[in-house]
């Protein structure tokens, strides 16, 4: 079957974006945060995550009804872990990270929370884990971000940086989030396992 056109690609990404975003917003509070929960206890279980200290571990302030990591992420900074959120710079890549405990978080592009410019970036190279959220993915690791390209950009084959090590992605997402087949192209980066309130996928084994 010949791969679809840009524009039916295009199509079928806004589409999936409005369901899911509508999915999302149908959520209530009550229910948001126990998924949330659920969902922190299995990212917590992974085995990337098993041994947090000294781990440099990228996160992100759950915004517009997404699934929250904060639970997650508070656990394995109690443990010895340094955290990192994104922030969103307007030279290449535009998706940076930097330290989550240098201070009060502040309002950035789009609104979103995220630290201020004094605080500390760690580079690509220096992140081990990074926690990325999507508004869909399929067991094969395929993602559906947002539309922006801030987190293919980072880690595509093209970002720039030395990339000695490369970071393993862990996607986040409800379980109503995983799809058959999530529309992607070739710019889009998939991810290496996703975690949902329900379970774990992992593009090599399947869903366990």
């Amino acid at each position: 079957m010949a791969p679809p056109s840009i524009s039916a690609l295009s199509e079928d990404k806004r589409a999936l974006r409005r369901e899911m975003a509508e999915k999302r917003a149908a959520l209530s509070e009550e229910d948001r945060r126990a998924r949330s929960e659920a969902a922190s206890v299995r990212l917590l279980g992974l085995a990337e995550l098993a041994l947090p200290r000294g781990l440099a571990v990228a996160g992100y302030v759950a915004a517009k009804g997404e699934i929250d990591p904060a639970l997650a992420l508070a656990d394995l900074v109690a443990r010895g872990a340094l955290v990192a959120f994104p922030r969103v710079s307007a030279e290449a890549p535009r998706l940076r990270f930097h330290r989550a405990d240098a201070g009060p978080l502040v309002a950035g592009a789009f609104g979103l929370l995220e630290p201020s410019a004094t605080a500390a970036e760690l580079g690509l190279d220096a992140l081990d884990v990074v926690i990325v959220p999507g508004l869909a993915f399929d067991a094969q690791g395929r993602r559906l971000g947002f539309g922006g390209g801030y987190y293919d950009g980072a880690f595509g084959a093209g970002a720039p940086g030395s990339r000695d090590k490369r970071a393993v992605r862990i996607g986040l997402a409800f379980d109503f989030q995983i799809v058959p087949c999530c529309p992607a192209g070739e710019g889009d980066v998939p991810v290496d396992a996703v975690v949902t309130e329900a379970r774990v996928l992992r593009p090599a084994a399947g869903a366990r």
